[in-house]
């Protein structure tokens, strides 16, 4: 007789909860803390942190690391993340300024500067439209008449 061959579908519960690990744990984006690290951005942190449960963070929220966005329970786990090496990225990343909304919108192609071909075509463009209104406003002058 034998014994009864086993399922083929290879379901893995861990495999479909992959997707959800990246929001999980979110902290803030790499702008939000480069606002966070201007003087003013800082205070507004403050403010946010005065807002939150301070039962709920670690170390109520006495060693922050502003940069990394996080929480320690105490002053050693604070001094060995600053000597870390995912610190030290943080750092890196946070030395170049971020992307603005003109920056964006300039990569898009809104409000870019064409050179001498875009004007050229945008200046045709415009005379075919003011002959196309005279033609029309010539040919529609004598029909009112």
């Amino acid at each position: 007789m034998g014994r009864n061959r086993r399922s083929r579908t290879h379901s893995n519960p861990k495999k479909n909860q992959a997707p959800n690990q990246k929001t999980k744990r979110y902290g803030r984006d790499i702008d939000q803390i480069h606002d966070d690290m201007k003087d003013k951005g800082k205070q507004k942190f403050l403010e946010d942190l005065r807002k939150k449960d301070l039962e709920d963070i670690p170390g109520m929220a006495e060693h922050t690391c502003v940069a990394c966005a996080r929480y320690f329970a105490d002053a050693a786990a604070l001094e060995t993340h600053v000597r870390g090496k995912p610190h030290k990225r943080q750092l890196k990343k946070l030395e170049e300024e971020p992307y603005s909304i003109e920056e964006s919108r300039r990569a898009v192609g809104l409000g870019v500067d064409k050179g001498e071909y875009g004007r050229r075509k945008e200046k045709e463009a415009a005379e075919a439209a003011v002959a196309a209104a005279s033609a029309a406003g010539t040919s529609a002058a004598p029909m009112e008449v």
